[in-house]
């Protein structure tokens, strides 16, 4: 008898996380054709095939869904896919494991991907609460660059003249470039090919210990 709440609950927990997966991927899709202020909680619940009370019972509230997407599509991606790949590996490598992982993402999920792009952008408009989290996500990946880039002129694999925040914002910068160039006009810019060019600047960027780039504009300052 011991045994049976146990197993009454597990398909109760198992509706609710499908449920709740469910209803992140539709505003997920929904953001991506619409954006955010255009998609509403009763579309959302519609969409997933859902009630709009199970979207507000669940979040709580559509910054709540907001938040639950955010963590997902970022944070979430991040624990369970960039650091497993990354793993052990610092300085150069680790970011050309970062274009790929990103690389991988698109082809799989080009929706989703899409949709964590469009609230980066409507984060520039008076959302505050969506901007506070993309503030937090922008410093957190810079942060993290910033990390790999340092643990290699530790372990003698990047040159220690790099400068790991500059490093850090051109690298961001340039990928969100490339996801924004590729959406706004994808018959122009190939986000491959766009990827493939990051690629070639973390070369640039990250020389090797013992190896310089080119000479740096910045060396010949006073």
């Amino acid at each position: 008898m011991t045994d049976r709440p146990h197993v009454m609950t597990a398909p109760r927990q198992s509706r609710s996380e499908l449920s709740t997966t469910r209803l992140i991927n539709s505003a997920a899709e929904l953001i991506a054709e619409n954006g955010y202020e255009r998609t509403t909680l009763a579309a959302i619940g519609k969409h997933a095939g859902y009630s709009h009370g199970i979207v507000t019972r669940r979040f709580g509230s559509k910054e709540g869904l907001l938040i639950a997407l955010i963590e997902k599509m970022a944070m979430g991606w991040t624990e369970t896919h960039l650091k497993p790949a990354i793993g052990s590996t610092t300085g150069r490598e680790a970011l050309h494991i970062r274009v790929n992982a990103f690389r991988s993402s698109w082809r799989k999920s080009e929706r989703r991907m899409r949709a964590l792009y469009t609230l980066m952008f409507e984060a520039l408009g008076p959302i505050p609460h969506l901007k506070e989290r993309m503030v937090e996500l922008h410093r957190y990946s810079r942060e993290s660059v910033i990390e790999l880039i340092q643990l290699g002129v530790a372990d003698g694999s990047v040159d220690p003249t790099v400068d790991s925040e500059r490093v850090a914002r051109l690298f961001l910068g340039a990928l969100r470039g490339a996801a924004y160039q590729a959406m706004l006009d994808p018959e122009a810019v190939d986000i491959y090919d766009a990827l493939d060019d990051l690629d070639l600047l973390v070369d640039r960027l990250v020389p090797v210990a013992g190896k310089s780039a080119s000479p740096k504009k910045s060396a010949t300052k006073k």
